[in-house]
């Protein structure tokens, strides 16, 4: 029996050598036909390898374009998340830098090429920065009822962020809603960093996150509402053209006595730097004693103009010579 299955095989040998590779040459023909090589692409977001410790990352967020060549089944089989485009940021220090983007992908594809080829990337250092903390009374109290004190636990806070996020940050606030309260209650009030267009900096941590409040509140104090005027300096050679507040008023509280003579409340002064023709700000109010006030802070925008200067002694020569 062995002995016949000997001779089968090898009798005709290299017509059946022949046949075997013909079949492989049409199974390969039949499978380029049926799963040809094509060309595709795929987008990705830019990560980053090796960020040096300390540092975030500042860049465009432009995505990443892969373009690769491979069987048409493996475009099929395979999606966006498994490629990857990255950048090495071994050894880099604070800084604008140009990268070199590198991509990764599945075993059996070819990489024709990577768009873009490079990026501009920012190394900002995180920093720690000390702001006051700021509080923003809201609503009312109750019927007859007036705020007389907000303390808070700490008047600063500190911000944990890059130095390009925590420069800016121009004030750090949080809310104290009265909700008609009648007594003295106590809260905690989350902080938040803001800008100069009072919207929320990302990417900051304020620590502490939340401020413990004590508010105090007395019953029969007599009420007042009454302008906000910004006390500026002005360079010398300008003055103060204009100005707007806000709030433009503000609600004071305290004995008849001491209310009655107050007409308004001036903030802190805002030096104007030489050669700046405006400034905006936030600026605290000088509030009286035996006065309380709802908030303590106001925005405020200011503009300046040179002052008119007279020659006097021209003018004097002018008059003496018409007499």
């Amino acid at each position: 029996m062995i002995a016949q299955i000997s001779n089968l095989f090898r009798r005709n040998v290299l017509e059946k050598i022949a046949c075997i590779l013909i079949a492989i040459l049409l199974w390969i023909v039949v499978m380029d036909d049926q799963n040809p090589v094509i060309e595709g692409s795929y987008t990705v977001p830019l990560s980053f390898t090796d960020l040096p410790e300390g540092y975030k990352v500042l860049h465009s967020e432009q995505p990443v374009r892969i373009n690769l060549r491979g069987p048409r089944s493996y475009f099929v089989n395979y999606e966006a998340k498994d490629f990857r485009a990255y950048a090495d940021l071994a050894g880099l220090d604070e800084g604008d830098h140009e990268v070199k983007i590198e991509a990764k992908f599945p075993q059996g594809f070819e990489l024709i090429s990577v768009s873009p080829t490079q990026t501009q990337i920012k190394l900002d250092p995180y920093i720690e920065r000390q702001m006051p903390a700021d509080l923003i009374v809201t609503g009312a109290a109750g019927a007859n009822a007036t705020v007389t004190k907000v303390e808070q636990s700490s008047e600063t806070v500190t911000l944990i962020a890059s130095r390009t996020a925590a420069q800016s940050v121009t004030r750090v606030i949080g809310y104290v809603g009265l909700s008609g309260n009648k007594e003295d209650f106590s809260l905690q009030v989350p902080m938040t960093a803001i800008n100069d267009e009072g919207r929320a900096v990302p990417d900051v941590r304020v620590v502490p996150s939340f401020m413990n409040v004590d508010v105090k509140i007395e019953l029969g104090l007599l009420k007042k509402v009454v302008p906000i005027e910004p006390d500026v300096i002005a360079a010398e050679g300008f003055e103060l053209d204009k100005f707007t507040v806000d709030p433009e008023q503000v609600e004071i509280a305290g004995k008849e006595t001491v209310i009655n003579s107050i007409e308004k409340i001036i903030t802190q002064p805002i030096t104007v730097p030489l050669g700046d023709m405006s400034a905006k700000r936030a600026v605290n109010l000088i509030v009286p004693e035996g006065v309380t006030v709802k908030s303590t802070v106001a925005n405020v925008y200011v503009e300046l103009k040179r002052k008119v200067v007279t020659n006097t002694t021209t003018d004097n020569a002018a008059a003496t010579t018409t007499n």
